[in-house]
């Protein structure tokens, strides 16, 4: 019986959009409370079961395993990002060329350039945008501080052409979202500062990059905001503490805890905040 429910819940989750099903978004939330406590997961979702939430989404949207899309999407400087081995390793294994992607390179120094094709079913050759060294000047990427393509020029050119190739033509199964070095080497006034608790963000040193600086301020020498000095009476007025007008997350009946979409379909349903066991109370036309 249990293996049952367990198999029309993983149905329901795979057939359906989570965000606008209660049963498929709670079924999603129990699992990436699961991931969440797990230490083998990388750091970003240890103790973070939004970010697993998104992880479930991706896997679900690419019909892979959530593990792998937790391993291959990090989180740099606030943006997430695939590595440009996992973008590759996903055109290949979809099966929606003939053959894995291949890249043509040409020239050598600064007249290198660089750019991945692959066969489709019907023989076309299938070409992306051609990566070149006057490009990778000009966009600065050679400027960046312990940047690879002053030591290493022809495998950047490779993971530059291959990433360029998949937003091209297999958006499906990129989603938009940029590689690894592509976030590494933006400009830092494409960057933008987050603020809140504690920051879930990856540090570049940890691949193998320096950090990149959070350019902020809107002047090129504007200092940052400095904490203004303590009063020196002792006339102190203690701060007002933060009104919570967020609506309890509790059922109007039985007083049990609920999840806010729960509380968002009751209240629009039965004009009131009901647990599914109270729903189906008042579904049937049971006492308020």
């Amino acid at each position: 019986m249990s293996e049952n429910i367990a198999g029309n819940n993983a149905m329901q989750l795979n057939s359906s959009n989570m965000y606008n099903n209660i049963a498929a978004f709670d079924f999603a939330a129990r699992m990436a409370g699961m991931f969440a406590k797990s230490t083998i997961v990388p750091k970003d979702y240890q103790n973070q079961p939004s970010n697993c939430i998104i992880a479930l989404e991706l896997s679900n949207r690419l019909n892979m395993p959530p593990m792998m899309v937790m391993q291959n999407l990090h989180i740099i400087q606030g943006r997430p990002s695939w590595s440009a081995q996992f973008i590759v390793a996903m055109i290949n294994a979809s099966k929606k060329y003939k053959t894995e992607l291949q890249y043509e390179l040409k020239g050598s120094g600064d007249t290198l350039e660089c750019y991945a094709y692959a066969t489709d079913k019907n023989d076309r050759k299938v070409i992306g945008p051609v990566i070149d060294m006057k490009m990778a000047k000009a966009e600065g990427w050679l400027d960046k501080n312990g940047s690879k393509w002053k030591t290493m020029p022809e495998v950047m050119m490779r993971y530059r052409a291959a990433s360029f190739f998949g937003r091209l033509n297999c958006p499906e199964l990129v989603m938009g979202i940029y590689s690894d070095e592509e976030v590494i080497e933006m400009p830092s006034s494409d960057y933008r500062e987050v603020k809140g608790g504690n920051s879930n963000v990856l540090p570049i040193e940890d691949l193998g990059e320096p950090v990149l600086e959070l350019n902020t301020a809107q002047g090129n020498n504007q200092q940052p905001p400095q904490p203004s000095p303590k009063a020196e009476n002792n006339d102190r007025t203690e701060p007002t503490p933060p009104v919570n007008n967020s609506p309890a997350l509790i059922c109007a009946d039985c007083g049990a805890a609920i999840m806010q979409a729960e509380y968002d379909y009751s209240v629009s349903k039965y004009e009131r905040p009901l647990c599914r066991k109270c729903q189906k109370t008042a579904k049937g036309g049971g006492s308020n």
